[in-house]
């Protein structure tokens, strides 16, 4: 009988021992979107200063903003008690880096593809570019990712590695004159 009655006591206490933990996660959470931004906006600026490729910059921000958010979590698990999941959760960034390291998966060979393109100068956020058969401006480079915006609009999203691996031509590098109002664009398609 004892048996029975302590059931729901176990399931309870767990529930229980969190509950005076929520607002320090809150308040951990907000903190933490606050100094993310934060360093990602002085990131951006310094990057910006250091006169990189813009693609490569925007790359480099993405990689900053996974292992800031991947360490958020892995110490708000270790807020809560949870030092297995905190340990975890940091073990995934040594995992991204042997993947990045060994170039074993997908993801590893577009964000390396994504690094190198983004250092390629004949690659650059605002050129127009040939790939397969579509011809666009690159919009944006993010880790792993490119996106194209021909005339009509149409945003084309290719990966990284693809771009790498099956080329593409440079039909304009005028950035002033292949600057494109994507909202504007987007409206006109509605």
């Amino acid at each position: 009988m004892d048996t029975i009655l302590s059931i729901p006591e176990r399931f309870w206490q767990p529930i229980a021992n969190f509950g005076p933990k929520i607002p320090t996660i809150i308040i951990s959470l907000v903190v933490g979107y606050f100094i993310i931004q934060i360093i990602t906006a002085v990131l951006n600026r310094a990057l910006k200063f250091s006169k990189m490729p813009r693609a490569l910059i925007s790359v480099i921000v993405s990689l900053a903003l996974i292992v800031m958010w991947v360490a958020l979590f892995a110490e708000i698990a270790r807020e809560l008690g949870l030092g297995s999941l905190a340990v975890t959760i940091s073990g995934s960034l040594a995992v991204l880096a042997l993947a990045l390291a060994s170039g074993a998966s997908g993801l590893a060979a577009d964000i390396i593809s994504g690094v190198f393109l983004a250092r390629d100068p004949d690659f650059e956020i605002g050129y127009k570019i040939k790939v397969g058969d579509v011809i666009g401006i690159v919009h944006s480079v993010d880790i792993r990712k490119i996106r194209v915006v021909d005339d009509a609009g149409i945003i084309y999203i290719f990966p990284n590695a693809k771009l790498d691996k099956e080329g593409w031509q440079v039909v304009s590098r005028d950035v002033a004159d292949n600057k494109i109002d994507i909202k504007k664009l987007l409206n006109k398609q509605k």
